[in-house]
């Protein structure tokens, strides 16, 4: 991964999963289904995002 997928990271992914996960706490039903479905679709965005970047940056 290249410096700007560290920054990505780094400064605006995961302000924004903390924030959703803030959010999804506040329910006052206690539904932590969405909690747990935030959780997947961080981690399949994740590989996918880890997976196109090691295309484009890998040498053809």
């Amino acid at each position: 991964m290249n410096a700007m997928s560290f920054f990505f990271f780094g400064l605006m992914l995961i302000p924004f999963v903390l924030f959703l996960i803030w959010l999804v706490r506040q329910d006052k039903n206690k539904n932590y289904i969405g909690l747990a479905v935030l959780a997947i679709a961080i981690i399949i965005a994740a590989y996918v995002a880890i997976n196109v970047d090691l295309k484009f940056m890998s040498p053809q």
